[in-house]
């Protein structure tokens, strides 16, 4: 059972972690299908109430019948898809589709029994199942339970509730139903496939568009956004700010001296002072806020909806989680600190060039009043 199924998954291609997303990147589609699907075949089920009148013209009860048991399939159908047109959910749209095939399935089953022994195949016979195959959603097993059952169905009316019947008609209708499951069978795990295929495609270059953009707008080094992707970010940030006149606050953040640890301790430990303050840095930020490296060792921390005072405590956290937490290499501790400048946007801020200016100028501002600290402008 293991074979076979290891053989199953990679003659369909499953997706394993990703089937869940393929299901809903399609439902839009396949609840058009379906729906478009049920209504052909609604319509071609009542229509063949003409076909009822030629065969029950004579029996006046059998054909009263025959309509209102098309009707009420027609009824049914309608209401499936009224519930289709407002799901959601991949579990309950293929849980409705699938009450529908199945009902679908007994309906045209049950409509054998009332056709005499000398009709035993029709092309409903043949095409439900091959539909099945080729346009259902469904999960390939939920296909084939329907399928299959179908087919025992239609073949057990015909063995056990047609007699007589002319020798060559059983092995014609089981022929049949043979004949759509060798060519409905390959056809929908080809279709299936080439479906998932197609979309594991498209995760892959998406994923591979992730990783390029990752590439371009991360810093290598501390894992933080590049200049250029900073300010980006932080210019739509200003402007939806201005927009909605909210607060906004910007930390400027410099290690001090930091030209002092490379030539002290080798380039090779400055970036592992600049890896280890980037990490303290984001311990400290919010998934809203947005962290940058502008340029060797200074960095700078946007925080929407802050105000000045907040924005001075997370700087103030900060100043102090570095300077009390040296960097330890080979036994030996690395101490740096570094300044913070922090400022709100104020009114006059015309772009967020202004904030980052003024934010600057308190940085530069802690510099002179003796480094380590938080000034604000």
């Amino acid at each position: 059972m293991g074979a076979f199924r290891t053989l199953f998954n990679t003659l369909i291609l499953h997706l394993g972690d990703s089937e869940d997303e393929y299901r809903r990147e399609h439902l839009s589609l396949d609840k058009a299908q379906s729906i478009l699907t049920a209504i052909v075949v609604a319509l071609a089920m009542i229509i063949m109430a003409i076909v009822d009148y030629a065969l029950f013209e004579k029996n006046a009860n059998l054909f009263r019948w025959m309509i209102w048991f098309r009707g009420a399939y027609g009824v049914f159908t309608v209401a499936v898809v009224l519930i289709l047109r407002r799901t959601r959910d991949v579990a309950t749209f293929d849980r409705i589709v699938f009450i529908w095939s199945l009902i679908t399935a007994v309906f045209l089953v049950i409509l054998n029994l009332t056709r005499s022994p000398d009709h035993l195949t029709t092309p409903f016979d043949i095409l439900f199942p091959f539909a099945v195959y080729l346009l259902s959603p469904l999960k390939f097993e939920d296909n084939l339970v329907l399928t299959v059952g179908f087919s025992l169905g239609m073949i057990a009316v015909d063995s056990f509730y047609k007699v007589p019947t002319s020798p060559a008609a059983l092995p014609t209708a089981i022929y049949w139903q043979v004949l759509v499951h060798l060519l409905g069978l390959p056809s929908s795990l080809l279709l299936q496939s080439y479906r998932r295929k197609t979309f594991k495609a498209y995760l892959d270059q998406k994923d591979a568009h992730e990783m390029a953009n990752y590439l371009i707008n991360i810093d290598g080094l501390t894992k933080c956004m590049t200049r250029l992707y900073f300010m980006e970010m932080a210019e739509k940030e200003f402007l939806r700010t201005r927009r909605y006149q909210l607060p906004l606050s910007l930390l400027m953040l410099d290690l001090d001296h930091f030209k002092r640890v490379n030539d002290t301790y080798g380039h090779q430990i400055g970036d592992l002072v600049l890896q280890r303050f980037a990490a303290v840095a984001l311990e400290q930020k919010r998934a809203q806020d947005i962290f940058g490296r502008l340029g060797g060792e200074e960095f700078a921390l946007l925080l929407p909806n802050t105000s000045l005072k907040n924005a001075r405590f997370v700087a103030e956290r900060i100043q102090q989680m570095w300077e009390f937490a040296p960097l330890t290499v080979d036994s030996k501790a690395v101490h740096s600190t570094v300044s913070i400048g922090v400022v709100e946007v104020e009114p006059s801020d015309n772009s967020f060039d202004d904030l980052l200016h003024r934010a600057d100028e308190a940085m530069y501002k802690a510099k002179r009043q003796g480094r380590n600290r938080v000034e604000a402008g």
